[in-house]
């Protein structure tokens, strides 16, 4: 079924690419929890760049790397992790002297405003019957919130209690929702519903799971690879990172400094 659904998708896909998208439009798969700032950054990139419309396909990662394996005419591709980008890379499918982080995020525990949780361990208690997370075989943050549970010493007995959730969004929906009483997303889309969910607590990057960066780079079938690469270039701009910054997400980590080239030898 998810198969099937797969190749439907990527034939609307298709269909996109060749009657709606011109040659000054570009096409960028991203993780669902960048919706919100991505849609503000197009209008942004579009501003200073009014030739080029920017369209989005938002989904899990783990999805979007399905769609891009399988042939679907995207441009840009920005995932919630490097895992999915490092499989595209290893098959070839993104140019990779393009590839770059340009945002880093947090994983929170979150429950209704009303809720008693104080902590990662109140899990465990018998009036937490439901607890969403997103998919671990598929989304980046189902990923992280295993690890997180892991560490803790909680995974085995919460499993009867989760609720997988196909992306972030959706996991956050269910707690919006009342459909869970806690649930384990990025720190972004917690902010995004703070009117409803509050953080109970958040894991602790680098200890309870691996640190939390998007990746981004032209893929290799871009069919317009100059606008392809200005965009992803336009990500690590102030402007850009400013609307990241506004919305959560933190900076990302410093590029390494290129070793010093060796000295020739004179003859």
């Amino acid at each position: 079924m998810k198969k099937f659904a797969l190749r439907l998708l990527i034939l609307a896909l298709c269909a996109l690419s060749s009657s709606s998208l011109r040659a000054d439009e570009i096409l960028v798969s991203a993780a669902a929890s960048l919706s919100n700032a991505f849609n503000e950054i197009g209008h942004a990139y579009t501003k200073q760049h009014p030739q080029t419309v920017v369209r989005f396909n938002f989904a899990s990662s783990g999805a979007l790397q399905q769609q891009i394996e399988q042939g679907a005419p995207v441009d840009v591709f920005a995932s919630a992790s490097p895992r999915e980008m490092d499989a595209l890379q290893k098959k070839g499918r993104i140019e990779a002297n393009t590839r770059a982080d340009f945002a880093g995020n947090r994983l929170a525990l979150i429950a209704p405003l009303r809720s008693s949780l104080k902590q990662w361990g109140d899990l465990l208690n018998p009036a937490v019957k439901h607890i969403a997370l997103s998919n671990p075989d598929s989304v980046p943050s189902g990923r992280y919130a295993k690890e997180t549970l892991t560490k803790r010493g909680l995974w085995v007995a919460i499993q009867p209690k989760a609720v997988f959730g196909e992306n972030v969004r959706q996991t956050l929906t269910y707690v919006v929702n009342g459909d869970a009483e806690a649930g384990i997303v990025f720190s972004t889309d917690a902010q995004s519903e703070k009117a409803r969910v509050r953080v109970v607590q958040q894991a602790i990057s680098g200890k309870d799971h691996t640190p939390i960066f998007y990746p981004v780079a032209v893929v290799a079938k871009t069919t317009n690879s100059p606008a392809a690469r200005n965009f992803v270039a336009f990500l690590k701009a102030p402007a850009a990172q400013a609307i990241l910054a506004r919305y959560g997400f933190a900076l990302p980590p410093l590029s390494k400094p290129a070793p010093p080239a060796k000295a020739r030898k004179t003859p």
